[in-house]
């Protein structure tokens, strides 16, 4: 028998999603493809309404030092409230909220409150993921970090609606009305979402203890819980949550989702804003390649990682040395970038995921995005001034992030005892072949 067309294997990874992780997927859109359109030009957007490169800079280390604030509470906050009602109260508050600040937003300090509003997102960063893992198997979390992976993607295709907005109202018109759909679509979503989500089986048992032993002692001063003896016990969840924040830290910087990405394309490799919309297709269309065609072809875990980060090295290269006016350049690395992303992204979410357990896993993603908060508030902070500098100078900056990421994976393997890459048995190796054995 064959192998089965991408749409009945997505439709098969759909059927065995139940529950929470079944709700998760089927509301993403309403997150996904607003975010997507009012997403890419937002640095434009906030260029165009005064705010210089350095300061670019200043917002996202804003953004992270606040995001690092909301982190260290995340677990904690997400063990007393319980997953399904911080997941409402902390999103309207982190989207809705925040992008009706950037829609009124005419000053630097407006945008600063936006960016401090919207990183209250650190918090649901713990709470939904757990919302979507914390009742689901091993291959539930697989199809539903893969169906989510795509919704995303697919986004992406939507983006060259904004640049026709862009290239036909100019930047600030149309981004408000991007904010504004974004706003209404969000809102949707959430309470939506919230009718039908159930509170998870470790949530109900967290929230039962509490009310029994009034542990509200317990949320001021133990807000990782047990998680660095936990740590302490398995190094190698440190290497690998070490693996995913430095992955992190490079999103907001060298990625196409960063604010310095379309800034540099129209500056400094000349280009044209409408245009380089389309490269948001040219993302799309790539990544989804990758998830129908080369991922699941890839079964061993820790080779499609390495990969990965290796076609997001060569990403940074091209955009390093793409000359002005050039528009191929771009397109090849975007899809370098997509390849590399599109392998990277879903597995390491799921090794993570793996990597975790029990009740620790609310402590360990609130240090996770804690550590991440710290960490890209220092990169962002520099980065603006690195970009000011030289543009290309983030993308150097980018390319030692990753090499980073590269060497923490081989650690990782090293401490589990396992292969990063597979091995390949050639002909003229001398243990590819054994002769048969003759008994005396």
């Amino acid at each position: 028998m064959g192998k089965r067309p991408f749409y009945r294997a997505l439709v098969d990874s759909f059927l065995i999603l139940k529950g929470n992780a079944r709700v998760t997927v089927i509301f993403l859109p309403l997150w996904n493809v607003p975010f997507a359109l009012f997403n890419f030009y937002l640095s434009l957007y906030m260029k165009a309404r005064g705010v210089t490169d350095q300061q670019i800079g200043y917002l996202i280390a804003i953004g992270f030092v606040s995001g690092a604030f909301f982190s260290v509470f995340s677990g904690a906050i997400t063990d007393f409230l319980g997953r399904k009602r911080t997941t409402l109260i902390f999103d309207l508050i982190a989207w809705p909220f925040s992008l009706m600040i950037y829609f009124f937003a005419t000053q630097f300090w407006h945008f600063v409150l936006a960016s401090v509003f919207n990183n209250v997102a650190r918090i649901v960063n713990v709470s939904s993921t757990l919302m979507m893992v914390e009742d689901a198997n091993d291959e539930e979390r697989k199809a539903a970090f893969t169906i989510s992976n795509i919704i995303g993607i697919l986004s992406g295709t939507f983006v060259p609606l904004a640049g026709v907005l862009v290239d036909r109202l100019g930047i600030i018109p149309a981004e408000r009305i991007l904010l504004l759909l974004a706003t209404i679509s969000m809102t949707v979503m959430f309470f939506g979402r919230n009718y039908y989500y159930v509170e998870t089986r470790i949530g109900q048992e967290i929230l039962r203890a509490a009310q029994e032993k009034k542990q509200f002692i317990g949320f001021r001063l133990n807000l990782f819980g047990n998680t660095f003896s936990y740590l302490k016990q398995r190094p190698a969840v440190l290497v690998g949550m070490m693996l995913v924040i430095l992955f992190n830290v490079y999103l907001p910087i060298g990625t196409i989702n960063s604010m310095y990405f379309v800034p540099y394309l129209t500056e400094k490799l000349d280009l044209n804003e409408a245009l380089v919309s389309l490269l948001g297709v040219v993302n799309a269309v790539t990544m989804l390649l990758v998830l129908v065609i080369l991922l699941p072809r890839l079964h061993h875990m820790l080779f499609p990682l390495l990969l990965g980060l290796v076609f997001q090295l060569v990403s940074q290269a091209f955009l390093l040395w793409s000359p002005p006016g050039r528009f191929w350049p771009v397109v090849v690395a975007i899809i370098c970038y997509s390849l590399g992303f599109g392998l990277f992204r879903p597995l390491v979410d799921t090794l993570f995921a793996d990597i975790t357990e029990g009740k620790e896993r609310a402590g360990l993603y609130g240090l996770n995005n804690t550590l991440t908060s710290v960490l890209s508030a220092l990169a962002g902070f520099y980065s603006g001034q690195l970009y000011e500098a030289a543009p290309v100078n983030i993308y150097i900056f980018s390319f030692v992030i990753l090499l980073l990421c590269v060497a923490a994976l081989f650690l990782y393997a090293f401490m589990e005892k396992k292969t990063v890459l597979p091995k390949i048995n050639l002909p003229w190796r001398k243990d590819s072949f054994s002769p048969p054995r003759i008994k005396m």
